[in-house]
């Protein structure tokens, strides 16, 4: 095992630290004269309270370890450990700190497999890494996930089947029934696949993606999507593709392609075509470009509007338009054009003002006001 240093403090060998240099050699290393012969043909060397290190060439120290006992097998091959605790080093600062049960040292040291009550520390960031098994590439930068993985930082919590921490990016990739939830404002992102890049407090969802939004157990808002982004520090969360908000209060559908959703506020926008659709009163609103405010039940649409009453049979075509989702007035600006069946009006202006739910809409045109009260012949 190529290990540059191995330091042993066991009480039944010397009161005293022993430093053994091993220099590329695959057997366990030699021992010195103040060992007794008869450990020296022992089958398997067994050390107590012990240290293992590893150097590069530059002789800098990429990972030390203790156990409380480490056996070699009889191939000399593999070093199993007992209440591991390691560091992984870079650039002669400590940028990971694990503990496990158990464990096992291969290939030269560049394979150190961990397992039970799997705990890793990163002081860079503060985040914590806990699994059932893990096997640590210290070369690779590269630590493996391979079981019942659980991390936590800041007020985030991330849960999946597995995953890859790569620790010069300080960047976590995980997979498999993944669940991340945000403890403030309570937020809940489900996935298969997601990134987290924990320097920069960023989650990236490649795939489908849901997120839900919760005011104590009450559910606010749900948005999914084929693709997303979450800022964590701005509170933003970018969904592209296929992107649908429900909301509960108000009783609202939104659909995209992309949508820019600050979770906190409860305030979203889209620079691409967006339908805003009123479930109970069968009324909606499409435009180019259009952003929801729920605290303030304000949807504003632009560059081209669009809205439809399907109960009563109207519809209304402007420039831009402001919606009160609570109160169902609506304020339209530019070309202004409604049309309404029953009865059957066709109005046109610069400007339209009033409530799309009843039909009670005015244009001005030119200064006059210009309201439906009689029915209008073909």
């Amino acid at each position: 095992m190529n290990i540059k240093k191995l330091k042993v403090n066991s009480a039944y060998l010397l009161p005293t630290v022993l430093i053994v240099s091993i220099f590329g050699c695959q057997a366990p290393p030699a021992v010195t004269d103040d060992v007794s012969q008869e450990s020296r043909l022992d089958t398997q060397l067994v050390l107590n309270n012990a240290v293992l290190e590893q150097s590069n060439q530059q002789e800098d120290t990429v990972w030390k370890i203790k156990a409380d006992s480490i056996s070699y097998s009889q191939d000399k091959q593999t070093a199993n450990l007992n209440k591991v605790v390691g560091n992984l080093w870079q650039n002669g600062v400590i940028i990971l700190k694990v503990s496990a049960k158990t464990g096992k040292i291969q290939d030269n040291g560049n394979i150190i497999l961990l397992n039970e009550e799997i705990i890793a520390r990163d002081p860079r960031n503060g985040s914590v890494i806990n699994s059932n098994a893990v096997e640590w590439r210290p070369q690779e930068n590269l630590l493996l996930i391979k079981e019942n993985l659980n991390g936590i930082h800041q007020d985030l919590e991330v849960t999946a089947a597995g995953g890859k921490y790569f620790t010069d990016l300080e960047t976590l990739e995980i997979e498999g029934d993944v669940v991340a939830t945000i403890s403030d404002p309570a937020l809940q992102l489900t996935s298969d696949r997601l990134l987290w890049d924990i320097a920069q407090n960023k989650l990236k969802s490649p795939g489908t993606v849901e997120i839900v939004r919760y005011e104590g157990e009450r559910i606010t808002d749900k948005l999914v999507a084929d693709r997303a982004e979450v800022n964590l520090t701005e509170n933003l969360a970018i969904l592209n593709q296929n992107v649908e908000l429900i909301t509960l209060e108000p009783k609202l559908q939104a659909a995209t392609d992309s949508f820019f959703w600050n979770y906190q506020q409860r305030v979203g926008s889209s620079d691409r075509p967006i339908q805003i659709l009123d479930r109970d009163r069968q009324i909606s609103l499409t435009g180019n470009q259009g952003e929801i405010n729920l605290p303030q039940q304000i949807a504003k649409l632009q560059n081209g509007v669009r809205g439809i009453n399907r109960q009563k049979g109207s519809e209304l075509y402007a420039r831009q338009l402001t919606w009160n989702i609570d109160t169902e007035q609506v304020e339209a600006m530019g070309n202004v054009i409604y049309e309404q069946s029953d009865p059957q009006a066709r109005l046109t202006g610069e400007k339209a003002v009033g409530t799309l739910g009843d039909n009670n809409i005015v244009v001005t045109s030119n200064g006059k006001k210009q309201q439906v009260t009689s029915t209008i012949d073909n």
